[in-house]
């Protein structure tokens, strides 16, 4: 078997880094066995199934990520069949639970005589010590961020200890927002967070998911914690996205996440900042990082800066100069370093 590179190999050190394996790097009549050994070294052995025809044709490719004491693997590939038996089960030194956030395509789980269908933007658990299956054949690729979770992670919050059956833990009608979002966010920004943030949001994903399942009350103080920083997290989301909306205010980011804008306030409050900073400094730093990138050279600084969000160009130019001691300008000729 070939071996995975380094995931995180382009980025700053300070980031996560992970592993990749993609089919790319193999013959084309090597690629469904190279899939094969590559999930089963990211997540525990499995039993990928394809019919004879796709796999001529099959690619994939799988970005595995440590979050503290999980790990998140990416995985986007030609449909297939995934089984895990018994004896896949007999060689695994340890229990987990698979938390899949579906980002394309439908998946079939089956496992403990219970079952459903996980349609994009959906999350599910289900135990890796029990068998499964789980079938995406209906449509024609896949999609899915799969979160490793240690088995003692869920069963010491959960009474009785987690269930061993697949659980649609977004559906849950007070939390299950909550963590299609953290699990959404987390899964696709996860190389690009320090191990610090990753480890504690992956911990934010799990106290939520255990809530779902039935969390201890003992842990409801931790619980409330992690349920104020998963909100936290669906505003900035929401702000990111619309960050150059100079429409973006208060009241609609509140909307957006369900909340009220006073809890709003007060989760920023809790960061140590506000709504309107964390604003601003999102927009500052997306004006400095285009004001730098060749793609807006011959776009005037005025321009640029309503792209960015600002209404005011006076108000856009004080604040530059405030946060990194050179004018637009200066820092367009490169007369001043980010910091």
């Amino acid at each position: 078997m070939r071996q995975p590179i380094p995931s995180g190999s382009s980025q700053a050190p300070c980031t996560v880094s992970g592993r990749v394996w993609d089919t790319r790097d193999v013959d084309a009549r090597e690629a469904f066995g190279y899939y094969r050994e590559g999930i089963c070294e990211a997540f525990m052995d499995l039993v990928p199934e394809v019919d004879a025809p796709v796999r001529q044709r099959f690619s994939a490719r799988v970005e595995h990520v440590p979050l503290g004491e999980g790990a998140v693997n990416r995985v986007r590939a030609t449909a297939h069949e995934v089984v895990r038996t018994p004896t896949e089960i007999s060689r695994s030194p340890e229990e987990c639970f698979y938390l899949n956030f579906q980002t394309e395509g439908l998946c079939d789980i089956e496992q403990a005589d219970a079952g459903f269908t996980l349609l994009p933007g959906s999350v599910a658990i289900f135990a890796s010590g029990a068998p499964f299956v789980l079938e995406h054949r209906r449509r024609p690729t896949l999609g899915v961020h799969s979160f490793f979770v240690p088995a003692r992670l869920l069963d010491a919050r959960v009474e009785g200890g987690a269930p061993r059956r697949p659980v649609e833990v977004g559906r849950d009608p007070v939390v299950g927002p909550l963590i299609v979002e953290t699990a959404r966010t987390l899964g696709t920004d996860a190389a690009g967070l320090s191990p610090a943030a990753a480890a504690r949001l992956f911990s934010v994903l799990v106290e939520l998911t255990a809530l779902a399942l039935g969390g201890r009350e003992t842990g409801a103080a931790e619980a409330q914690s992690a349920r104020g920083e998963a909100t936290l997290l669906r505003l900035k989301s929401h702000i990111s996205r619309h960050l150059c909306d100079r429409r973006l205010d208060v009241a609609s980011t509140a909307r957006a996440a369900g909340i009220s804008p006073r809890y709003l306030h007060r989760l920023f409050e809790r960061a140590g900042t506000s709504f309107g900073a964390h604003v601003l400094e999102e927009r500052l730093l997306l004006a400095a990082s285009r004001l730098r990138d060749r793609r807006w050279a011959g776009l005037p600084v005025a321009t640029l800066a309503c792209d960015c969000g600002f209404a005011d160009v006076s108000h856009f130019g004080r604040a530059f100069k405030a946060r990194f001691a050179a004018t637009p300008g200066e820092w367009r000729r490169g007369e001043a370093g980010l910091s």
